[in-house]
């Protein structure tokens, strides 16, 4: 589902936004002619939360602060608020597949196998003077890595083939008996 539509170059809430309460709400409490906040607020919510965004590498407090200062601005002090949150829940219960859950938790779990490689330290000792980490264990564990990669592309790749399943009509676009 897409949360915003390119029409003549403008960012706009796509019709499909406008039939569900919370993006409702988010896009009618802008009073505003282009609707410009409304807009940057489902682009937040979509880099947030979808696992096609650019932001989808970071973890989440790392990802929010990203996302404001790339979709508002280094100098803006927005913040999300309870709308916000609930929108970006609505999002997730809708968009989220099985095969999506597992995708987002291996790339959870690579965050922290990467943050394992880069704060290892082979020097550490524990209070008996042996090393805490073992450089054998570092070795085995990196001489998997390849593993994890290709497990995490060929997940990537079967979360897009599903996708690509669910929605073969070009653009979304619902095919009738009068459709040629």
């Amino acid at each position: 589902m897409d949360l915003i539509t390119i029409d003549n170059n403008v960012a706009i809430p796509s019709a499909y936004t406008l039939t569900i309460t919370e993006f409702k709400e988010i896009v009618d409490r802008d009073k505003s002619k282009d609707k410009n906040v409304a807009t940057k607020e489902l682009a937040y919510i979509y880099f947030m939360v979808d696992h096609r965004s650019p932001f989808a590498v970071y973890g989440n407090q790392e990802r929010s602060g990203e996302v404001i200062v790339n979709v508002f601005g280094p100098e803006s002090d927005w913040k999300d608020d309870s709308l916000i949150q609930a929108a970006c829940h609505v999002y997730k219960e809708i968009t989220e597949t099985s095969a999506v859950r597992l995708l987002k938790a291996a790339r959870e779990s690579v965050r922290k196998l990467q943050n394992y490689f880069e704060t290892v330290d082979l020097t550490m000792m524990d209070d008996n003077g042996k090393p805490i980490f073992h450089a054998k264990d570092l070795i085995a564990n990196l001489a998997n890595m390849g593993k994890v990669v290709n497990g995490l592309t060929d997940l990537e790749d079967l979360v897009k083939k599903q996708e690509q399943e669910a929605n073969s009509n070009r653009g979304g676009v619902v095919v009738n008996k009068y459709s040629s």
